[in-house]
């Protein structure tokens, strides 16, 4: 609604290889920020650039291929787990896809399952816990060779321990992008 606007000046400016958080309570436009910055949603007012130039100058492809966003709500698909790992990498090999299970604390579960990789996860991940299937997408967005990053809510659906030691990781795995 153009006479209830969700964010009212906001200017953030994001240095390469910075990582920010954006807090703040439900409904204060964390979500509609991760939106903009992708062109999933339209400013209607001011400019949003990426490395100086106006976002809508730029082709979709390209925004895509410079800024990935995990949303909160990310899917996963009715296949294996290589095949939903890919989607932030088609061409990941096995190497790339276990590091980045490992960065996200799911290589040890991948491990333990009888067809690893290869295990068919069912439709919108119904054999994973909620941890497990927001890890996986974790996992997807490691794998983007993307150098931004965005992830709305990255660790919804983790108990404290494991979003304790992902953070852990958090720097490792994301080194040397913007998040």
């Amino acid at each position: 609604d153009p006479r209830r606007p969700v964010l009212r000046t906001v200017s953030l400016s994001v240095a390469t290889r910075e990582h920010i958080a954006s807090i703040g309570t439900s409904g204060a436009g964390k979500s509609t920020i991760a939106q903009l910055l992708v062109r999933l949603a339209t400013p209607q007012s001011g400019a949003i650039r990426l490395n100086g130039v106006d976002l809508p100058e730029l082709s979709l492809g390209e925004v895509r291929s410079t800024v990935a966003l995990m949303t909160q709500d990310a899917p996963i698909f009715n296949d294996t787990l290589r095949s939903n790992l890919r989607i932030g990498r088609p061409d990941a090999d096995d190497t790339a896809l276990w590091q980045a299970l490992d960065a996200v604390l799911l290589k040890d579960f991948v491990l333990g399952l009888k067809l690893g990789l290869d295990t068919v996860i069912g439709e919108i991940g119904a054999t994973l816990s909620s941890g497990q299937a927001r890890r996986l997408a974790l996992a997807r967005t490691v794998l983007s060779p993307a150098p931004i990053l965005i992830l709305d809510e990255p660790t919804t659906g983790l108990d404290r321990d494991t979003e304790i030691s992902f953070f852990h990781n958090f720097v490792e795995a994301f080194d040397g992008r913007t998040v």
